[in-house]
């Protein structure tokens, strides 16, 4: 048998199929990484905003609280700018209702909705 010297047409061929076959898969996993990695980075954007609103308003005093009734724009999040609307419902003399609608400025989003009840305990005095 005589001795072959370089790669012969076909075996280039076959080498450049398997590179484009393992090159096509590779982008399509990287592609879908990152889809998810940004659909992570928005849901965590998403929950801060929303904590962060039940945290101002729950430890917000009482009497302060009507004030903020109404719509702000927020721009403090990082890649969530959103519109935080407060609407204040008094439901008893001792229970306030608080409606907060976090609409991200992102329209594919959908807004969120949370209510949070503050309750003002009347103080008695027990004398012995």
């Amino acid at each position: 048998m005589k001795a072959r010297r370089g790669v012969s047409l076909i075996e280039v061929m076959v080498a450049l199929t398997l590179f484009g076959l393992i090159a096509t898969v590779h982008t399509v996993a990287t592609m879908r990484y990152g889809l998810r990695t940004r659909a992570a980075a928005l849901g965590t954007a998403r929950t801060t905003a929303v904590s962060t609103a039940v945290q101002l308003f729950s430890t917000l005093p009482r009497g302060e609280i009507a004030n903020h009734d109404g719509c702000e724009d927020i721009t403090a999040i990082a890649n969530y700018p959103h519109e935080r609307c407060v609407t204040v419902t008094a439901v008893t003399s001792t229970v306030s209702r608080l409606r907060i609608v976090i609409t991200p400025d992102n329209t594919v989003l959908k807004p969120d909705t949370v209510f949070v009840d503050r309750v003002t305990q009347n103080a008695t005095k027990v004398f012995n």
